[in-house]
């Protein structure tokens, strides 16, 4: 999603707020805190290549799916008995797996890592008492580190993969209530830098579950 469409997202979310608070005559009511941390899987959905020191040669790397985790921590207003607006600040990191194009099976599998750290905005639809949906849509820092690799054939090493570039994520999740304000969330989003980012940036899908806990 490029950042053009970002902001078109987030004014379309705040025109329906500012509806949702005209047409119901509801006003904002109390905020809760809210925290919350939970785990998954996520899906690389691009690959990198690593450059070879002191030589003019590659190697792709494919990167495969691995476990992911994150936590949040943020605000959640109420806007009627229908709607509910929520800001968080979120953490996440996904471990992801690989196998390296290297023809003799020498070059070992490098471990990658994506990092992302965002300021998130959710609109929740609150009216059902037994789920509350939510969309997504969040800006701020992505990092993609993968390991180096050395081809024990030739003795040649390719470079670790370091990129940080501007990026955020969308998604989609459901708040379920359990017992009282704990809740079991569920989510699917994209997570990764902007389009036209740098070289070697990735995306990932996370299929995330956790707990979070309002106050």
């Amino acid at each position: 999603m490029s950042l053009m469409r970002v902001r078109s997202v987030l004014v379309v979310l705040a025109v329906v707020v500012s509806g949702v608070g005209v047409s119901g005559g509801a006003a904002v009511q109390a905020q809760s805190v809210q925290v919350g941390g939970g785990g998954g899987w996520a899906v690389p959905t691009n690959n990198v290549r690593a450059e070879a020191k002191m030589v003019d040669e590659s190697l792709a790397i494919d990167l495969k799916p691995g476990p992911h985790a994150y936590a949040d921590a943020g605000l959640v207003w109420s806007l009627g008995d229908r709607f509910a607006l929520g800001g968080r600040i979120r953490v996440q990191a996904s471990r992801l797996r690989s196998t390296v194009d290297c023809d003799d099976g020498s070059c070992g599998a490098p471990d990658g890592l994506l990092r992302a750290a965002t300021l998130e905005g959710r609109f929740l639809f609150t009216s059902i008492d037994w789920i509350q949906p939510y969309v997504l849509v969040g800006l701020g820092v992505v990092n993609i580190t993968v390991d180096a690799v050395r081809d024990q054939e030739t003795g040649r090493t390719y470079e670790e993969v370091v990129v940080t570039d501007a990026g955020g994520d969308v998604g989609l999740g459901a708040a379920i209530p359990v017992v009282s304000d704990l809740f079991l969330d569920a989510e699917v989003r994209v997570t990764g830098t902007l389009p036209g980012g740098k070289e070697n940036a990735v995306t990932t899908l996370p299929f995330a579950l956790g707990l979070s806990y309002r106050f």
